[in-house]
């Protein structure tokens, strides 16, 4: 089963403004996980998104 993470959870991970973080959840640049929708919420698989904190602080 997934552990999924709330959409503003994760734009505090990443410390961005929320325009800049609708964008980058809007455009799925640099290979940004998909969001989950479950009614009208956001959510993000926390695993999904640890590994792409992984390849960014990496590269």
């Amino acid at each position: 089963m997934k552990q999924l993470i709330k959409s503003e959870t994760v734009r505090g991970k990443l410390d961005m403004p929320q325009s800049t973080f609708e964008r980058l959840v809007k455009l799925r640049t640099h290979d940004f996980p998909a969001p989950i929708y479950i009614s009208r919420s956001r959510f993000f698989d926390a695993a999904e998104i640890e590994a792409w904190l992984a390849t960014r602080s990496a590269g």
